[in-house]
């Protein structure tokens, strides 16, 4: 499918953290899988396992019961505890086993975007359920009928803050009619990426709400410039978005000062002339003006980090996209009626 064709190169470019997300629950569940083993092991089972550890040598010089009796400091848990290490285990091997689908969510035409993605990073709050409650239990701290749930879904606004640099990308299909990107505002926190691969026709720039000083936001044709969102250190989103979408960065490592942050690179010819993805034309060319006021050098501001004075940007051409964009605004009939 063609939009197959859109996501793969997604998946491809975010391989590293998504790897490296997978891997940590399978070294999780196999040091799960070890620690239950030995506390469930019979008496012989451990006298057998301290007797292949001491090795031949010790073959009827140790004895190898007294040993185990003295030095295994293995001692059985309470059933209830047991049980529930058993149910986190389980959640932690069949999260595992979804591997990078666990990092894909798909997104109806009449579904809600922010709720699919709630759903997504909820389900991978299992894993960071199932890690508390082994933790808890390995340090002799759990406590029965305790909230601790691992088998049930953690929604993201109960992470940590360790867990939300440590959660996985998420990689969205989702059609411009169901693109309503300033909702997912409360999961940009930590280091949590999303990309959006936006299928048919969209607002022009969808994610102009999520600009923040500290989240890098990428609006782009195609996964090129996903090494950008992978190097900052913080929370981002991006989008694949259509012919006809303004196509610009937010960079937070750029400069203190949102027009040293903002870079366009292309932006719509036409003006808006109907409601998009619930956005009246009226709100999309607003949110334009706003793309424009945060991309606008203030007079006699100095170049950019990193740029020469009088290089490109401290005399924009009238061809350049900023005044491209603020050209297109400044033409725009009255839209009051076409909400």
């Amino acid at each position: 499918m063609p939009s197959d064709d859109r996501v793969q190169p997604v998946l491809a470019a975010l391989e590293a953290p998504i790897r490296a997300f997978h891997s940590t629950l399978v070294a999780t569940a196999e040091e799960v899988r070890g620690y239950l083993a030995t506390r469930q092991s019979t008496w012989a089972a451990r006298v057998a396992r301290v007797r292949a550890e001491l090795g031949p040598l010790a073959a009827g010089r140790v004895d190898a019961e007294r040993f185990a009796e003295l030095f295994d400091g293995h001692q059985e848990v309470d059933p209830i505890a047991i049980e529930t290490m058993t149910r986190a285990l389980d959640a932690l091997t069949a999260l595992a086993a979804r591997s990078d689908r666990l990092c894909r969510v798909e997104v109806a035409p009449d579904a809600s975007l922010h709720e699919a993605v709630g759903r997504a990073l909820a389900e991978i709050g299992r894993a960071f359920g199932a890690a508390r409650i082994v933790h808890e239990v390995r340090a002799g701290r759990y406590k029965p009928g305790s909230d601790d749930r691992p088998a049930e879904a953690l929604p993201f606004a109960r992470w940590t803050r360790a867990e939300r640099r440590l959660g996985p990308p998420l990689v969205v299909r989702v059609p411009g009619s169901a693109l309503r990107a300033a909702a997912l505002a409360e999961f940009l926190d930590g280091r949590q990426r999303i990309v959006l691969v936006v299928e048919g026709e969209c607002a022009p720039v969808p994610l102009v709400r999520l600009v923040t000083p500290g989240t890098f936001v990428l609006q782009t044709a195609d996964a090129a410039g996903l090494d950008r969102l992978l190097r900052w250190d913080g929370p981002g989103i991006a989008a694949l978005v259509p012919d006809g979408a303004a196509r610009f960065v937010h960079d937070p490592a750029a400069g203190a000062h949102a027009w040293e942050r903002v870079t366009l690179e292309s932006v719509p010819d036409r003006v808006p002339r109907k409601a998009i993805g619930g956005l009246s034309a009226t709100q999309q060319a607003e949110e334009l003006e706003l793309l424009q006021s945060l991309a606008t050098r203030p007079a006699g501001a100095g170049p950019r980090a990193g740029e020469p004075a009088g290089g490109p940007g401290a005399a924009p051409g009238a061809g350049e996209p900023a005044d491209k964009l603020a050209a297109w605004i400044l033409s725009r009939v009255d839209l009051s009626d076409l909400g």
